[in-house]
């Protein structure tokens, strides 16, 4: 048997994946579907008392590259999903309702709140604990909270510099462990992280989806509800992970549950291995429905299993001793192209994009010239037929 368990501030875990406050999570129906579909822990849709957070546009979705969810590559979910549409009383209702089955199957019930001021961030913890919560998530990164609004919640309390004072009004309300989420849009998350360390957090979530705008040239306005909304998707892991290897390299103590465009179980792994403890999922269930989380907790058992690895925890950080800084990355050794002319089908792409001019058509075939070829591997990259290798020279 593997060991799929995993510890975040004293309480375990019985595998990896925690559902992210959103649509998965939005009433006590769906966060049974996400039990019984396997997750370890979910996170509520988030609570709050601003009404205009609670009513939802319509329509409110679009998946940018919907044909790559089949194929599996890079898609977008460009959305407004704001918090929940329920008060903060029946809010409660259901995370209560939910509680029972949630402690029988083993499942952590982490409650994402949102207060405009000091004063609801700490009715909300309150309320968050006497409902059940085992755990409590400060929504500090929600993209769709603008400045204007003046408020302490959302992106805008990290970029107001009061976020020790929320983490700080929370803790004192509260005996349960209390989880930062971080947002990467106009902030630091390293800078955020040690922000929320240093405050008392308990962990740390790295990180949040980006606000975008998507436009319509033909109409030359926003496409749907004509306005900003949040982007991610798979094609944000390298970005996410980034952000887990630089705070876990810098020494931030907290437990880091990765974040941002998870979409299989090899994603899952490269969290892992930069340093987070956990990880947390949403974009993949709205795009690929429930079932996606027994699919990427299979997978992910196989591949241990075929590592012969029998702990999970074996693998966290295992990356971060690779990690290269910039100044020791190797400028000294040399590297050729080579063209394999039985795989070549004379395509043309390679000579297109050679910035050194170091490729050309010679009789039927494309040929490098060593003399000026720089050893880029961009050619090797964007090959569609495999048929360039880079070969060593000094």
């Amino acid at each position: 048997m593997v060991n799929l368990s995993v510890e975040i501030a004293g309480i375990t875990f019985k595998n990896p994946i925690i559902v992210a406050s959103g649509t998965p999570t939005l009433n006590e129906d769906n966060m049974l579907k996400c039990i019984k579909a396997g997750t370890a822990g979910l996170v509520t849709k988030t609570v709050t008392y601003a009404r205009l957070h609670q009513l939802q546009p319509r329509p409110r979705f679009k998946v940018i590259h919907p044909e790559e969810i089949v194929r599996g590559g890079y898609f977008s979910l460009y959305s407004i999903e704001l918090m929940s549409p329920y008060d903060p009383r029946t809010w409660a209702k259901h995370l209560r309702s939910v509680k029972k089955v949630a402690r029988e199957r083993g499942v952590v019930v982490i409650a994402s709140i949102a207060g405009r001021d000091l004063e609801e961030w700490s009715k909300l913890a309150r309320l968050a604990e006497s409902s059940g919560a085992d755990m409590i998530e400060l929504n500090l990164s929600c993209p769709h909270v603008e400045e204007e609004e003046r408020s302490l919640m959302g992106k805008v309390a990290a970029k107001s510099g009061v976020i020790e004072n929320v983490i700080k009004v929370v803790k004192e309300s509260t005996s349960i462990p209390v989880i930062g989420k971080l947002t990467p849009h106009g902030a630091n998350p390293l800078d955020l992280a040690l922000l929320s360390e240093k405050a008392g957090v308990d962990a740390i979530v790295a990180t949040a989806r980006f606000q975008g705008l998507v436009i319509d040239i033909e109409e030359m306005r926003p496409i749907l509800w004509s306005g900003f909304g949040g982007y991610g998707g798979p094609w944000m892991v390298p970005i996410s992970c980034g952000w887990v290897a630089r705070i876990a390299l810098h020494g931030v103590k907290v437990p880091i549950i990765g974040s941002g465009g998870i979409n299989g179980y090899d994603d899952i792994i490269r969290f892992l291995a930069v340093g987070a403890r956990a990880t947390q999922i949403c974009t993949a269930i709205v795009t690929r429905g429930f079932k996606v989380i027994g699919k990427i907790l299979s997978d992910l058992e196989k591949w241990l299993r075929e590592k012969e690895i029998e702990d999970i925890n074996d693998i966290v950080g295992k990356a971060l001793s690779n990690i290269v800084p910039l100044e020791k990355l190797d400028r000294e050794t040399k590297y050729k192209a080579v063209i394999d002319k039985n795989k070549c089908v004379s395509c043309g792409i390679c000579e297109q994009i050679c910035f050194y001019s170091a490729i050309s058509h010679v009789g039927k075939h494309f040929m490098v010239d060593h003399n000026v070829c720089d050893g880029c591997g961009l050619c090797m990259s964007i090959c569609p037929q495999k048929a360039i290798k880079l070969i060593k020279v000094t």
